[in-house]
């Protein structure tokens, strides 16, 4: 059932839940236990379609249904929009106080520039560069796809949507000769499919060693580590706190959050973070496995977690 389905049963709420009020007015008033009887099984039919549809959902799609604020959020909202472009200008005063620090360095030592080490931006893509709020959208309607590699597959190859100001900033780290490394946790299978999609969308990408994909360690600290011995890297930005070379893992929160905390005066500078409340570590980490569990097993874990306002009395 897709969105407008969905919003056409909740419309029909109203207009349901009129017309049983309306039948239980003539029901009491009048005498005739024959109409009485009729407009009683009316009643019975005309069920609040939108429980109805709630009664039937299987709990994988209770499970998705679950996601849908975040998914409107990212979608529509101007909030999400203004975060986005803030990130990417943050980025790209990075690039201009590394290119001015540069040119003061130069000024002040005899150094050969050419000695230096090339500048460089890392950054990952999947709601980084590219939005997947569509392709959320898809799972939330269809949540047998998420065992379906086919439909990734065909999202990857035909994706569009862009984050706000993510090309702009890329031309710009471009055109001031900023190297681009594309770190991402998308598998070596998706490296031809992602390939094509950074070339065919005009992204900077002068040669397939720019594109870094899961090396199955874990982490990205592997990318991490190779490049910062060949560049000096300007920024690193990303969705989740494993985009950031400080070693998180899919470790509990405490431990990810004590990793954060360590580094604290990065964030806004050098690791530039982006909005994603559709999906990551901080659910996957809920319990081992997490990912495989049953759906119904994933909706507790997430209710367990929630804290709630505790009223004094």
């Amino acid at each position: 059932m897709n969105l407008f389905q969905r919003a056409s049963l909740y419309s029909l709420l109203a207009v349901s839940l009129l017309f049983n009020s309306f039948c239980c007015s003539e029901a009491a008033a009048s005498d005739q236990n024959t109409a009485t009887r009729s407009r009683q099984t009316a009643i019975t039919v005309n069920q609040n379609p939108a429980q109805e549809e709630v009664k039937f959902l299987t709990a994988s799609q209770l499970a998705e249904e679950e996601n849908l604020m975040a998914i409107l959020w990212v979608q529509r909202s101007a909030e999400f929009r203004g975060l986005s472009y803030q990130a990417y200008n943050m980025a790209a005063m990075e690039i201009d106080r590394a290119l001015a620090q540069r040119k003061r360095n130069k000024k002040k030592t005899s150094n050969n520039e050419a000695a230096l080490r090339p500048l460089a931006v890392v950054l990952d893509i999947d709601d980084t560069i590219v939005s997947h709020a569509p392709l959320e959208a898809y799972y939330m309607e269809h949540p047998e796809a998420k065992a379906n590699y086919a439909a990734w597959e065909k999202w990857i190859a035909q994706q569009q949507k862009f984050l706000p100001g993510a090309k702009d900033f890329l031309n710009y780290a471009d055109a001031h000769n900023i190297q681009v490394f594309y770190v991402t946790g998308r598998g070596p299978q998706d490296r031809d499919t992602t390939l094509a999609f950074l070339r065919k969308a005009g992204l900077p990408l002068p040669d397939a060693t720019h594109l870094r994909m899961n090396d199955r360690s874990g982490s990205k600290m592997n990318h991490f580590n190779a490049l910062a011995q060949k560049f000096d890297i300007v920024c690193y930005l990303g969705d989740n706190v494993a985009d950031f070379p400080i070693g998180a893992l899919r470790d509990e929160n405490k431990t990810r959050n004590a990793k954060v905390d360590a580094v604290r005066n990065s964030f806004g500078a050098k690791f530039i973070l982006l909005p994603n409340p559709m999906y990551g570590d901080w659910e996957y980490n809920l319990a081992k496995k997490y990912r495989s569990l049953p759906s119904d097993q994933r909706i507790a874990l997430r209710k367990a977690a929630m804290k709630s306002f505790a009223q004094k009395k």
